[in-house]
């Protein structure tokens, strides 16, 4: 009989055991008859209680691999380096130079997951269709885990450039390398099934309220571990070139506060507003606060928590700390943190989110400090913290790059710096007007309609009115344009004042386009979100002239190097480069 791989562990994530048990007693009864690590399905999927189990495993096992995804997606990116104590592996992964015995670049871990989540789903459609499951339980758990599978899919994709695509439930592990059986897609091809079969599921949103899956314990909102399917949506279209579409998923999520009555929640949550954020002192909070604390859930949309008494064991202290339980293996570049320090606060150098928040001094050593913010030496047992997978500055950031890309450079530029309201009002600071016809981009059409309007005569208290940008929250000057468009860009006497790349030429959407990659440094350095962003830009940018991509690859990649006093040998101006080995082993 076929066996399926769920690890029997006390509790993969603190909620885990508590919402399994709370969800049915048939739950825990389902637990205790597992043999070690696997179980006859016909035991498992017997009911929703247990398909919920099955979501809750699935899930489980993801915190395992934020160490790989973070060494995949920062420490090949310009803004992490290696330590004296980092080993030959991840020297090979900094230097671009990885050998086929590699651990962090084996694909085996990420694949376990997505064989987990076809088993799931096949599992699901049989439940539905012989009644253990009704309609709405099947369309809720199915599109959550094809959900999930597919943002998987598109972490390999990112960096292992061609992979075997297998959706179905397979025998054994090793038959995913089996090419007569599936054989590899390259990444383009990977994006299209992807999509297709993304936006095939039955069901778009959330779980709504009242699923037996969500719930709080312990401070831990179960509905902040589920991957929201309008961010993987948003993200796929971006790699792919469709802009509107990708900016359309990107705004579902950024006005996600719509739902809530409470008017801080409603302004606050997503939107990038000034709430405890407004000079930068309290930005920490982002990553500090409690997995359930208000304010950083305004921020937060994706996250999974790690607790000092169940396991995995959170990853990030061995990996950053250098005190304590740390190994210190890596540190935050040379080249972040002196862009940091180059950054102006009016007439004041110095970016608060660089040091003493997103890294600290410690001992005389730079230590990334978003990931461990709460770990102290002292009490070396307290490792509880989170993997954030997702916040709303990334989601500013991708939809600023989406609607310049699709013309709209004036509204990129509001996001990056000082907001909507701010931009889009000719004399800012005048209090007594009538703003009826400023502070807005309605004359835009979807999903580029934003009303920031703040005023009094008429009244206008309006959803984006607090809507603050990423420059500005941080509390810091603007990222101008070149004085060559200034001009034209800030004519507010215009009544439609923005720039279409029709009017300006392709000179001024390349240029918004590397502000958005520079700012993406200073905001979401060591995240997860590099290598990334610095992949899809150079990929745009080489399809539209073959070795500008590499080009602007091999700038970033060079400035981490020279400013360590090193040089990088692999030359990755040469799009061969840019990828992972596949190496299973």
């Amino acid at each position: 009989m076929k066996k399926t791989t769920i690890k029997t562990k006390p509790a993969l994530l603190p909620l885990i055991a508590v919402l399994i048990s709370m969800v049915s007693q048939s739950c825990t009864k389902f637990f205790e008859l597992l043999p070690e690590d696997a179980v006859d399905e016909s035991q498992m999927y017997r009911h929703v209680y247990d398909a919920d189990a099955a979501v809750i495993g699935i899930y489980g096992k993801l915190p395992e691999l934020a160490r790989q995804y973070l060494v995949w997606n920062e420490l090949r990116g310009d803004l992490m380096d290696v330590t004296m104590n980092s080993d030959h592996h991840l020297v090979q992964i900094n230097n671009h130079q990885v050998q086929p015995d590699n651990p962090y670049a084996n694909p085996r871990d990420f694949y376990e997951v997505i064989l987990n989540c076809n088993d799931a789903l096949a599992n699901f459609a049989a439940m539905r269709k012989d009644g253990r499951l009704m309609e709405s339980e099947f369309v809720t758990r199915y599109s959550d885990i094809g959900m999930l599978r597919t943002w998987l899919y598109l972490q390999l994709g990112i960096h292992f450039g061609t992979v075997p695509y297998v959706t179905q439930p397979v025998d054994r592990p090793t038959h995913v390398t089996d090419p007569s059986l599936f054989p590899k897609l390259p990444f383009e091809r990977l994006l299209d099934s992807l999509i297709t079969f993304a936006e095939s599921l039955p069901f778009q949103e959330e779980y709504p309220a009242g699923t037996t899956l969500l719930t709080t314990v312990d401070g831990y909102n179960t509905r902040k571990i589920f991957v929201m399917k309008s961010l993987v949506l948003a993200d796929l279209h971006l790699w792919k070139g469709n802009y509107r579409t990708a900016a359309t998923h990107y705004r579902k999520v950024m006005e996600k506060g719509g739902e809530y009555t409470n008017l801080d929640d409603f302004y606050g949550t997503y939107r990038l507003t000034y709430v405890a954020f407004l000079t930068g002192e309290n930005w920490i909070n982002i990553f500090s606060a409690p997995f359930g604390e208000r304010v950083s859930n305004y921020e937060n949309i994706w996250m999974m928590p790690y607790d000092r008494n169940f396991e995995p064991e959170n990853p990030f202290i061995p990996l950053f700390a250098n005190q304590g339980a740390g190994r210190y293996l890596l540190r935050p570049s040379e080249f972040i943190m002196q862009y940091w320090d180059e950054q102006m606060r009016g007439l004041t150098p110095f970016d608060l989110r660089g040091r003493t928040r997103s890294y600290v001094m410690n001992g005389g050593q730079p230590v990334v400090n978003k990931h461990i913010a709460t770990y102290h030496a002292a009490d070396p047992f307290q490792t509880t913290g989170k993997w954030i997978l997702y916040r709303a500055g990334a989601v500013h950031l991708r939809f600023a790059e989406a609607a310049n890309r699709d013309g709209y450079q004036k509204l990129a530029y509001a996001l990056l710096n000082g907001g909507i309201m701010f931009t889009y009002d000719p004399t800012p600071g005048i209090n007594g007007r009538d703003v009826t016809d400023i502070m807005n981009t309605l004359h835009y059409p979807a999903p580029y309609d934003f009303d920031a309007r703040m005023g009094d005569f008429p009244r206008f208290r309006s959803d984006w009115h607090r809507n603050t940008g990423i420059r500005g929250r941080a509390g810091l000057s603007h990222s101008l344009i070149a004085p060559a468009d200034s001009a034209r860009f800030f004519d507010m006497t215009n009544p439609d004042p923005y720039l279409r790349e029709v009017v300006e030429g392709h000179g001024l959407t390349l240029y918004m386009e590397e502000k958005l990659l520079a700012e993406g440094a200073l905001e979401l350095a060591f995240e997860g979100y590099r290598w990334p962003d610095l992949l899809r830009i150079a990929l745009r940018r080489e399809k539209e002239a073959p070795g500008t991509g590499g080009q602007l690859l091999k700038q970033w990649m060079d400035a981490k190097f020279e400013r360590s006093g090193q040089t990088l040998a692999v030359d990755l101006s040469n799009p061969q480069h840019w990828y992972l080995p596949f190496n299973w082993h």
